[in-house]
């Protein structure tokens, strides 16, 4: 029987729209589909329909007084960052997606699926703020959901978004049931500033957060190395009940707001070692793309798309010529940084965790 991977879509997303400009545009979720049903991966994906999250599920997460603000803006218009204009049809999308992420988290509970896949991560929203885009966070939602809803007691959330995933951070940094690993550009170089070694979680949930900031123009051969040393070995330990991938294609080297350093191969790569964790621990994936910028995104998209499910597929031919890098890396000296930075990280997470 052929494999049916169940992907939330619905066309509305196209509507997303923060105004004229902006870098975020909703084109990229129909250009993405349309690229899938264009290549034989379609054969093996299904479109599932998509159900707006109600305010009891932002309510998860989210303060009243801030889903107040969301509204107020929504009808008068505002900022609630200098970057995130409050539109209808950015707080209406972003509700369809937050409850899209609820919909496929239900499906892996029940066991009808293994991975599930869905348009978001919207990880710079916090529990009274919005950001970078962000005004709903779907990823802080749906952990909340599987542990208050469905009776999960640990959650692995994996932020491979260039931008360190400031809000889901902030939700969970008190909380043991939720280990929330984040592998992103050094924040002294990017938005948001935040992710260093350092920080490790308070109270509680000291020792479950864990924040790789990568150099600038780091490539498969570090991305590995942050797997090898640290990410596979504490998701092993945590023993997840279910996985939270969030991050697009922004570690891509032609990324138009980052500057990290993997081409389709190495996000292709990217994936596979994500999957190898599920693989490894509780076999239940949630997906979520939608971060990435410039000509590339839904090339980068679709590579590491089928490195998470482990399809056998000619990625690069869907795609135009790979630009070239702007900066030629230097692997030693990359790599020497990436292995300062792990060194660092394990002096303060070591009396944590056994594995590293």
């Amino acid at each position: 029987m052929a494999v049916s991977i169940p992907i939330f879509y619905s066309s509305q997303l196209a509507n997303f729209n923060f105004g004229p400009g902006h870098p975020f545009t909703g084109e990229r979720f129909e250009s993405y589909t349309a690229l899938l049903e264009k290549s034989s991966v379609m054969d093996k994906c299904e479109f599932l329909p998509l159900e707006t999250a109600k305010e009891e599920d932002l309510l998860l997460v989210h303060t009243p007084e801030y889903l107040k603000l969301v509204k107020f803006y929504e009808e008068t218009g505002g900022y609630l960052s200098m970057d995130t204009p409050v539109t209808p049809s950015v707080v209406e999308i972003q509700a369809l997606i937050t409850g899209s992420g609820l919909q496929a988290a239900k499906l892996l509970v029940e066991g009808a699926e293994n991975t599930a896949h869905t348009f978001g991560g919207f990880h710079h929203a916090g529990r009274d703020y919005g950001e970078g885009f962000c005004v709903y966070n779907d990823v802080a939602i749906v952990a909340e959901a599987l542990i208050k809803r469905h009776g999960l007691r640990r959650i692995l959330i994996l932020d491979t978004d260039a931008h360190q995933g400031n809000g889901t951070m902030d939700v969970f940094y008190t909380n043991p049931n939720v280990l929330f690993v984040s592998i992103h550009q050094d924040p002294r170089t990017l938005y948001p500033g935040k992710g260093f070694t350092w920080e490790i979680g308070k109270n509680e949930g000291k020792g479950y957060t864990v924040n790789l900031p990568m150099p600038p123009y780091a490539g498969t051969g570090q991305y590995d190395l942050v797997f090898d040393e640290i990410v596979t070995p504490i998701s092993k330990e945590f023993a997840p009940d279910v996985i939270i991938r969030n991050g697009g294609s922004d570690p891509y080297h032609a990324d138009a707001l980052t500057n990290l350093g993997l081409d389709l191969d190495g996000l292709y790569k990217l994936g596979k070692s994500v999957s190898a964790i599920s693989d490894a621990t509780c076999g239940r994936l949630l997906d979520m793309m939608v971060s990435g910028y410039g000509n590339m995104v839904i090339y980068g998209w679709l590579a590491l798309f089928c490195g998470l499910e482990g399809l056998d597929i000619d990625y690069k031919s869907a795609s135009p010529e790979e630009p070239g890098h702007l900066h030629e890396p230097d692997n030693e000296g990359l790599t020497s940084c990436t292995e300062a930075m792990i060194g660092d990280l394990r002096a303060h997470l070591r009396e944590y965790w056994t594995s590293i």
